[in-house]
């Protein structure tokens, strides 16, 4: 990602705004590459600038296919939830060199007729209908098919893409001798589900994912150093 994200740098005539948007984008997204779950009053504020900078900064890099802002829906109640930001890797290859980047200065405000790419106005429903929304083939690059299967009856792809982030915290902390983590995660998340549907999660599906998930990798991780004897016997 960091790769890509150098050659878009020099090869494509890019804004200063914009490329200093990408360059924010792409620090702030190393625990899952390429994902950024910033808000827009976030990079506004790392840049020092407005939010229609940011939407503007946006929509240049969205037409350059560079990136892609989403907008979660939440599974219950249909409703909209947090937005991400993907960086996209593309093909330059048939990209032609600048000669120098694109002017620095701030652009002039939209115009009425100008479509503002997700923009936050919740008065503006028609508009907001008319975004595309993220589904499970977005998260495919960062989370495993086997997990994604199972999972995906149950929560939507933010979710599943926010519990394999802690199946991987719990692993580097827990169990840094299990290579494949998949299975153990599957049995934590089948787990969490019972436990969700018999009524004992008393607080968040999330937090009892977690404790459930770090249970049994540290098991795992014992299995992964030595045989575990019955002493019973």
């Amino acid at each position: 990602m960091d790769q890509f994200v150098s050659e878009v740098l020099e090869q494509l005539p890019l804004g200063q705004m914009d490329r200093k948007l990408l360059k924010l984008l792409a620090g702030y997204s190393c625990k899952f590459p390429g994902v950024s779950f910033m808000k827009l009053k976030t990079m506004a504020a790392h840049l020092q600038v407005s939010i229609k900078t940011i939407q503007r900064a946006i929509k240049n890099l969205a037409n350059e296919g560079i990136v892609k802002r989403m907008k979660m829906i939440r599974p219950v109640s249909g409703g909209y939830g947090a937005s991400l930001t993907l960086i996209c890797p593309i093909d330059l290859s048939n990209r032609s060199n600048p000669a120098e980047p694109v002017g620095t200065k701030d652009e002039p405000p939209c115009k009425k007729n100008e479509t503002i790419l997700f923009q936050s106005n919740l008065k503006d429903l028609k508009e907001r209908q008319q975004e595309p929304q993220i589904d499970y083939s977005y998260v495919t690059e960062w989370v495993p098919h086997e997990f994604l299967e199972t999972v995906q009856p149950f929560i939507n792809p933010e979710s599943a893409f926010r519990l394999w982030g802690k199946v991987l915290a719990a692993g580097k902390r827990h169990a840094p001798s299990v290579v494949d983590l998949v299975p153990p995660a599957i049995r934590a998340f089948k787990a969490s589900v019972f436990a969700l549907k018999m009524k004992r999660i008393k607080k968040s599906f999330a937090g009892y994912f977690w404790g459930t998930v770090c249970g049994v990798l540290g098991v795992e991780q014992r299995r992964a150093k030595g045989p575990l004897y019955n002493w019973l016997e």
